[in-house]
Order: C-alpha cells, then sequence, then structure tokens
C-alpha cells in the first residue's frame, strides 16, 4: 500500500517524501498503521521497489494487498498526482468499509464518485464482477485503467484484445463509442483505443489516441470520437480479402466445427456471398466470429427465400439463440445495441433487404454463390465500395 496512518490519524503516502525522510522515519521508529485493518504496518524502502506500506504477516485485512508491483505502484501514484493537480477531489487507497474494498483512487465530482482502478495484471474475472458490484450498489462509478504492458498492438489499427482485457471495455451511453483506457507510467502515455470493431473472436480495430499524462484533463477521457463510416470500411477491405485467402489448415474447436457446417452445405468459402463478414460495432456480445453468424443468417435463413418472401426478426434471433452473450458480461458498457439487428439494417441499406412493421423484413434480392475466388474477391471489393458511397462521409453512430 502507498499510504498508511499515524496514531493521530494523519495519513502518510512514503512516495511525496526522500529517502532521508523516509530513512528519517524509520531511525525514530514511527509506529504506522493501516487504514483499512487499523493493524501495525511497516516501512518498505528498499533500492529495487517504489517505498510502500506493508502488513508485519500474512492477515485478513479486508482490503488486501495484492502483491502489487512497481509498475502499478508507479502507474497508480502518477495518476492519483495528475488528477490532484487539477484541483480535483482526490484520495488514494480510500478504504470503503460498507463493501470491504479499497479503489486505487477515488475521485469526487460534484455528488458524483468514480472508482478508478489500475490494472497491470490478470485477475479473476469473479473478482472484476465483485468489485464493480460493489461500486454500483453505492452508487459509485468504476472506471478501469490498464497498465500498457497489456496492450497488444498488431497494426497502426488493429489489436489483439482477449477475453480478460474484453471485461475492461467501456461505454458510457448511446451516443459514445466503446473504449479501452491503457496507461504506461514509464513514457507517461494515457492511450484510448475507441470504437472497437471485432474482426475475430480476440482480435480488433479502432481509432488509436495516445495523450501525455501531464497534458490531459479527466473530462478527456469522455472526449471519444466514432470512426468515419468510409475509415470503417475500407479498413475492413483488407479483412475480408484476409478472410477469402488465408490458408485454412489445422482447423480446430469452432471453426472447424464452422468448416463442417459449410461443408455439408457443399458450400466453400470462396463461393459465400460478400454480406457474409461484414463489420458490426457490437460483435463483442457474439460467442462466435462475424463469417460464422453471419453466414448462418444468409445460408440458413435468407438464400432460400423468393423475392418478396417476409421474415420475422424472431425467427432470425431464434437461429442464433445460443450465440449471444449476456449483457451482464460486460458491466462496464451502460448501453448495448443488438449485433443481430445492426447487421441486417446493414442489409437493408444494400436493398437486400425491406424493413416492414411489426419487426418483420422483404427478401429483395436473390442471394447467389460465387464460382470462384477471383469473382468473390472482385465481389467484395463491389460491396465496400458500394457501402462507402453510401455512408462513406458519415459519423458511425
Amino acid at each position: 500500500m502507498l499510504q498508511a496512518k499515524l496514531k493521530s490519524g494523519k495519513m502518510i503516502t512514503l512516495m511525496n517524501l526522500t529517502r532521508k525522510e523516509i530513512e528519517r522515519l524509520k531511525q525514530k521508529a514511527v509506529k504506522f498503521y493501516c487504514p483499512s485493518c487499523h493493524e501495525a504496518v511497516l516501512i518498505k524502502a528498499g533500492n529495487q521497489k517504489i517505498p510502500h506500506f506493508a502488513h508485519y504477516a500474512a492477515n485478513q485485512c479486508p482490503a488486501g494487498e495484492g502483491g502489487e508491483g512497481i509498475y502499478h505502484e508507479q502507474g497508480k501514484f502518477l495518476l492519483y498526482q495528475c488528477l490532484k493537480q487539477q484541483g480535483l477531489e482526490v484520495t488514494l487507497e480510500k478504504y470503503i468499509p460498507d463493501i470491504r474494498q479499497r479503489p486505487d483512487i477515488l475521485l469526487k465530482i460534484n455528488k458524483k464518485q468514480i472508482a478508478i482502478e489500475y490494472q497491470c495484471a490478470r485477475i479473476p474475472v469473479e473478482e472484476i464482477n465483485k468489485r464493480n458490484r460493489g461500486y454500483k450498489s453505492l452508487g459509485i462509478t468504476p472506471i478501469w485503467i490498464l497498465g500498457a504492458n497489456l496492450l497488444e498492438r498488431q497494426g497502426k489499427n488493429a489489436f489483439k484484445i482477449n477475453s480478460f482485457t474484453q471485461q475492461f471495455i467501456h461505454r458510457f451511453s448511446h451516443e459514445m463509442p466503446s473504449v479501452l483506457y491503457y496507461f504506461c507510467p514509464q513514457t507517461f502515455q494515457f492511450i484510448f483505443i475507441q470504437d472497437l470493431f471485432f474482426t475475430t473472436k480476440t482480435q480488433a480495430i479502432g481509432k488509436l489516441k495516445v495523450i501525455d499524462i501531464r497534458k490531459i484533463y479527466f473530462k478527456e477521457l469522455f472526449a471519444l470520437s466514432h470512426f468515419m463510416k468510409k475509415e470503417i470500411y475500407s479498413l475492413w477491405e483488407k479483412r475480408k480479402l484476409h478472410f477469402r485467402l488465408k490458408p485454412r489448415n489445422n482447423l480446430y474447436g469452432m471453426e472447424l466445427a464452422w468448416h463442417q457446417w459449410l461443408y455439408l452445405k457443399q458450400v466453400h468459402v470462396e463461393s459465400l456471398p460478400s454480406i457474409v463478414y461484414l463489420p458490426v460495432s457490437t460483435q463483442y456480445r457474439m460467442k462466435s466470429p462475424p463469417w460464422d453468424w453471419q453466414s448462418r443468417i444468409c445460408m440458413n435463413l435468407l438464400q432460400p427465400l423468393k423475392i418478396g418472401s417476409i421474415i420475422s426478426f424472431h425467427s432470425i434471433q431464434y437461429q442464433l439463440r445460443k450465440q449471444m452473450k449476456p449483457t451482464s458480461s460486460y458491466p462496464l458498457i451502460q448501453y448495448h445495441d443488438d449485433p443481430i439487428k445492426e447487421y441486417l439494417q446493414i442489409l437493408e441499406k444494400l436493398n437486400i433487404l425491406s424493413i416492414l412493421p411489426n419487426h418483420t423484413y422483404k427478401m429483395n434480392q436473390p442471394l447467389s454463390l460465387y464460382t470462384h475466388v477471383e469473382e468473390a474477391v472482385n465481389g467484395d471489393k463491389a460491396l465496400i465500395k458500394q457501402l462507402i458511397m453510401k455512408e462513406g462521409n458519415k459519423i458511425r453512430a
């Protein structure tokens, strides 16, 4: 822990002191106590670690210490300093007895409380959910900032976002895009990945923004922006090309099952219509990658329909009933769109479908299959071009 209290109740933060001042405290044998359990703690101030306090022995402190490393301690303190220098009402490692939790930083703005957690290592999902439930039960808004050591960049706008990291995706309102926050205490860089579109189960494209922590104000955490639709479609064109041409050796699990399903339908990846594998911002809610569930809508439900036939949203939703994750899987996302509806809206813009009253759709065009991969690649390019011409200059929302 970075803070402990004197017998008088005064809080002491070792990182605010010089090495000489810390040594003086140790020589005087000044007694310090844990602000959570009130047991005695000792000063740890070697050359390898940030000065901090620790319990004398293993105990049942309700706040726990978590064995956090130097990277985490540095980042937590720098974030705290940044907020404090902005004149905000902020507390470091404030223990909240009602929920037996101690957020890294507790911030008060007017009557609103915000718990900031700086997370640099994997912890059980149950622990994340427990902390979020605790904060929300008291009306406290949790914001999780990840250590930049967890950032896995794969290109200018491409990122690997595993199932653990996905727990920390925020979306504060319908008007705002999804966002992941990262901070590096070594470079002072605060990193935003905004408007995430998952291309597979664990890979996504997003808008990258990097700001020096010393130049950022708290309100800028919410100054987020969507992709222009032209941007997302242009980026997606490369993903579609890779999807058509990538080698498919050593298949296993969900992807193997999907290929077996295609085989039973006597369809190849190269034959699939271009409307399979389109960008959907709420893809994170699906258990399978976008080409899987979108192809099942197209091949199982739409392809057999005649022009003018009617299909209900309920029947499409039922087809994918086992594919959707519950919204509770993403506690930091305040507003959830429906990925199936989002996909059908794209098909409506392409005049494949028309939306009718009572949540039904009319089939406007037949779905034809390609005969070879070159034809499919050209068809994909033409479809992306059509989407860009229709919506290219619009902001995605």
